[in-house]
């Protein structure tokens, strides 16, 4: 599981020294395990002599709730949310802490933002994030709070008791808006997806500021939530109980 975990966004190809190194194992012990999971199909060793995920650990993951019900789901809705609106899809969940975005639909026109597939950013500064934070018990809330909160733009919010205001406002009127609070110039709004009365993920859309309209968008998007949720009652074998826990702190 360490070795695994050193591949991510900046390092998908990496040297058996560099793999040693970050997951703090001996070079002996990190050669035997890596070979292992090569043979597994875990693992790929390229003519670079570098390592890359392999095709068994992607075709194991398309088993994964998100990927197979989740995503699955949703995907028909996207489609048509991002033919209305044109702009950045988003759908996320929590994961440890903070939101995961398990798919996204982008266009020409779409504003660019850092999102991706597979991806996480914090929940306080994005809108699907602050929903998914919205709606966990009030202890995971606090636990939330109570962590260093980063902030990567002057309008992010990361004063506790300002972002408690704000999440109680999102519960109450069911959505959330960020304006410039992620990436300058852009803005998000998001609404929750539930399932037998669990928000179990949440749909949002990333657009520019002067495109910001939180009637039309709320409207829209709220419409969509219930279609995704109507999907997931309809997939055969759905397992909401199968998506991330809402319990860990921000990585």
């Amino acid at each position: 599981m360490q070795l695994l975990g050193c591949f991510g966004p900046d390092h998908r190809a990496l040297p058996l020294t560099e793999l040693a190194a970050m997951s703090q194992l001996p070079i002996s012990t990190c050669h035997r395990i890596v070979h292992t999971l090569v043979d597994g199909g875990f693992l790929m060793r390229g003519t670079d002599r570098k390592y890359r995920v392999g095709t068994k650990l992607w075709t194991i993951a398309q088993y994964a709730p998100l990927s197979d019900q989740l995503r699955e789901s949703a995907l028909p809705t996207l489609a048509r949310l991002y033919e209305e609106t044109g702009e950045n899809v988003t759908l996320a969940v929590i994961d440890r802490g903070q939101a995961l975005y398990v798919d996204r639909l982008v266009g020409e026109r779409s504003v660019p933002t850092i999102i991706r597939a597979g991806g996480h950013l914090p929940l306080h500064t994005t809108g699907v994030g602050k929903v998914l934070l919205a709606n966990q018990p009030s202890s995971a809330i606090e636990r939330y709070l109570s962590a260093n909160l980063i902030r990567p733009t002057r309008h992010s919010i990361t004063d506790p008791e300002l972002l408690r205001n704000e999440l109680a406002l999102v519960r109450q009127r069911g959505y959330a808006i960020t304006r410039e609070e992620m990436t300058a110039g852009s803005g998000s709004i998001a609404v929750p997806i539930v399932r037998n009365g669990k928000c179990v993920a949440a749909v949002g859309v990333v657009v520019h500021l002067a495109r910001l309209d939180t009637a039309r968008l709320v409207a829209t998007l709220t419409a969509a939530s219930r279609s995704i949720a109507d999907e997931l009652a309809r997939s055969p074998g759905h397992d909401v109980d199968g998506l991330p826990a809402p319990e860990g702190r921000p990585q």
